[in-house]
């Protein structure tokens, strides 16, 4: 049994990465096999956009991101955490995220997979970019994965990391949270219609996207069409 977790913060030794290392030690306790990574170590470009990776499933870039997505395709349990960065997670996760979206949602390659999502914040509840990182899983990103648990910690009256680990409330939560993690990977635990969920943003999220693009994109057409007839607004030139 394998965990990973990727530090997605620049300090490889801050209030995030502190939170990552109790999960894994209590995941090591359990008889797991943990490594924690740091992003900031992997140089990788931005996605391109080109779409081809949507073919296929590899990226066709070949830089240190192919190095990452395969440590977490071997392992069992994935925790990814990130501090809060006016609301969204580091620029560098967000990046590996852009990147492992598009090259991993129709192909399943974290199908039975467990995420938990870590984050900090010294000025606002870092909830929310907790359930980012472990919404990944939920929302198909990494292709069927399944979210376990979130860890998430304001830090804003803390001056000293070591306040983290001396602290017996959080030491209770990362507790549970890495128990939690141990005991899905190994009953194998699959939420209600996780097969369902698997299916559709395999075959057919893509579909179901341009079509309802599509049905807006009319229906818009229609209503300016309707308004300029009734002279509501000037008619816009357009280039046929």
């Amino acid at each position: 049994m394998k965990v990973l977790a990727i530090n997605g913060s620049p300090n490889r030794d801050g209030f995030t990465a502190s939170l990552l290392d109790m999960l894994l030690e209590v995941c090591g306790n359990a008889g797991a096999d943990c490594e924690r990574v740091n992003i900031s170590d992997y140089t990788m470009g931005e996605c391109g956009g080109c779409g081809k990776c949507v073919k296929n499933g590899v990226c066709c870039q070949n830089d240190d991101y192919v190095q990452l997505k395969a440590k977490m395709i071997d392992a069992d349990g994935i925790i990814i955490g990130s501090p809060y960065y006016a609301g969204k997670p580091t620029e560098e996760l967000k990046l590996f995220m852009d990147r492992l979206f598009l090259s991993s949602a129709y192909y399943c390659y974290f199908k039975h997979k467990y995420v938990v999502g870590v984050s900090t914040s010294a000025v606002n509840d870092p909830k929310k970019v907790a359930k980012y990182c472990a919404d990944i899983g939920k929302l198909g990103a990494m292709g069927g994965a399944i979210v376990s648990g979130l860890l998430y910690e304001c830090t804003v009256t803390r001056m000293d990391i070591k306040d983290i680990g001396s602290d017996q409330e959080i030491k209770e939560r990362v507790f549970e949270v890495g128990n939690k993690l141990i005991k899905d990977i190994e009953s194998k635990y699959i939420p209600g219609f996780y097969k369902l969920r698997c299916w559709f943003f395999s075959k057919w999220r893509g579909y179901v996207a341009a079509k309802i693009v599509g049905l807006f994109d009319g229906i818009r057409s229609r209503a300016v069409s309707f308004c300029e007839n009734k002279g509501w607004i000037k008619k816009l030139n357009r280039i046929e």
